[in-house]
């Protein structure tokens, strides 16, 4: 009787092992589904604004994901060299609590703080002017 319910057990605990593998895997795929990359020939890239500085130099894009049923992810905003073979947006992205408003006449980007509703607790880093990736950028208020 004890051998019997040893198989039983045993069969039971494969199966859950089993069951444990398949819901792993199944969220690693939407895990992956929702991890975007950030770049220019990304598929998903939905770009809501793009502006080229003044001396033609940089480029800044507003953009957003689009996650199929899910909808779209939370605005982005990137500043990269204007160059025909540069598309990583990730390496120009404007940090948390900051976003893009225009470039002025002296090339210097624009930007404004805001308190983003999917993070409560922004710290800001930047102030006032100063440089990021190379470029001058004016904090406002």
């Amino acid at each position: 009787m004890k051998k019997w319910i040893l198989i039983f057990v045993g069969i039971v605990l494969i199966i859950i092992i089993g069951i444990g593998i398949k819901i792993n895997s199944d969220f690693s795929d939407v895990a992956e589904a929702f991890k975007s990359e950030h770049a220019l020939n990304e598929p998903n890239l939905n770009i809501l604004s793009e502006s080229t500085s003044p001396n033609q130099k940089y480029k800044y894009y507003e953009y957003q994901f689009d996650n199929g049923g899910f909808g779209y992810s939370r605005v982005f905003w990137s500043v990269i060299e204007n160059k025909e073979n540069i598309n990583d947006l990730k390496k120009g992205l404007i940090p948390n609590g900051y976003r893009i408003i225009e470039w002025n006449n002296k090339n210097e980007l624009i930007l404004e703080k805001w308190k983003p509703y999917y993070e409560t607790n922004t710290t800001y880093e930047l102030k006032g002017k100063t440089e990021f990736n190379g470029i001058k950028i004016n904090i406002t208020e």
